[in-house]
């Protein structure tokens, strides 16, 4: 009896779509394949051991919807639990195939919230997810990774979302929320996520694609010249955002002056790039770990370094548009990691790409 281990992230499911209505901030649109990986996955292993699908941050893009036809900056777990309700509402189809994987009692998932779906951190929300996914004792095999962004296994495996190794996303697990005047709590968001709200998201209404093309910087550079209205809001809002949230935010003066230079190189330069260098460190310095498995930014990766270790980036579901020369042309979704068990118990980390069944047909997603 053998346990297959099945690592996901960022499949940034929303709201789903209806026939019909364009929807600029959906960009999940694989609910028949996500169900043929887990069928498949269960008849090959689910009965010689069972499976672990670890859902390893940004499964939802919570950031993405509206309350009362605004992106609330503040979370409370109310707040947290209708954000949620819509996007299991709007992939029925992701939801039956979860519920169907959990009615196999050897298998069971595991879910560490990334800086997407940081609303997860609240019971509220968890207890709506099991209620949609896992009812009844199939909770009992559901947990949620919510005091680090680290889910450790024994055999020297690290499993990370990645948004700690940015600045910009990194949360305090610690310290995640604060308490307003009504005594109800409010998440602590990290600059990302408020850049996110208040800039990202409005330029996505226009530019459905503009947060799945990569380097984002390249992308906004050349705008100057092919969508210039689009350049020139983006570095308004952007200014606007940096000026609120860091500049204004400091406690005196001297230090507002004396940090801006290093305030926009970490700040605004740190979105462009300098992630996979942060993974390998973090690789290099833990003891004891031989992989790390992470997400977040979108890159599909598996690199062997010279001492053995291997660092595993599982990409993402979205379609995304790189830029970049080196990885220009490459199709870059439906990849994840297979964690299996040779005999002895030494573990065997795999990078895949699902294929599944050739379909016939499929909806068209963009209206642009």
């Amino acid at each position: 009896m053998t346990l297959t281990r099945l690592v996901l992230s960022d499949l940034h499911l929303a709201n789903g779509r209806k026939i019909g209505e364009a929807n600029p901030m959906e960009d999940f649109f694989h609910d028949e394949r996500f169900a043929e990986l887990l069928e498949h996955y269960d008849r090959e292993h689910g009965q010689t051991g069972g499976i672990e699908l670890i859902l390893n941050g940004d499964i939802f893009d919570l950031l993405k919807i509206k309350i009362d036809g605004e992106w609330p900056l503040e979370i409370t777990e109310h707040v947290a639990v209708e954000k949620l309700r819509p996007c299991l509402e709007g992939h029925p189809r992701f939801v039956h195939a979860l519920k169907r994987f959990l009615e196999n009692p050897e298998n069971r998932v595991t879910y560490l919230p990334g800086n997407h779906d940081l609303e997860m951190w609240f019971p509220g929300a968890q207890e709506l997810f099991l209620r949609y996914v896992a009812p009844g004792e199939a909770s009992q095999r559901v947990r949620f990774i919510t005091g680090s962004d680290t889910y450790y296994l024994p055999e020297g495996i690290q499993v990370r979302h990645g948004h700690q190794f940015e600045r910009i996303h990194r949360v305090d697990y610690g310290n995640m929320t604060r308490k307003r005047r009504d005594g109800s709590e409010v998440l602590f968001l990290p600059w990302g996520t408020l850049w996110i709200l208040e800039v990202l998201n409005p330029l996505k209404e226009r530019r459905s694609h503009i947060d799945r093309i990569q380097p984002l910087s390249r992308f906004i550079l050349g705008s100057l010249v092919f969508d210039p209205r689009i350049a020139l809001l983006f570095f308004w809002r952007s200014t606007v955002y940096f000026l609120r949230h860091r500049v204004f935010a400091l406690s005196a003066w001297t230090d507002r002056i004396r940090k801006l230079p290093s305030m926009v190189r970490e700040d605004l330069l740190e979105l462009g790039g300098g992630y996979l260098a942060h993974a390998e460190r973090a690789l290099r310095k833990v003891r004891g770990v031989h992989t790390l498995i992470v997400g977040h930014s979108h890159n599909p990766r598996y690199k062997q370094y010279k001492d053995g270790k291997i660092l595993v980036n599982t990409g993402t579901w979205v379609k995304m548009i790189n830029l970049d020369l080196k990885h220009l042309g490459q199709a870059s979704g439906l990849t994840y990691a297979v964690i299996e068990y040779e005999d002895s118990g030494k573990p065997r980390t795999s990078l895949m790409r699902w294929i599944g069944r050739q379909l016939p047909c499929e909806a068209v997603p963009y209206s642009e």
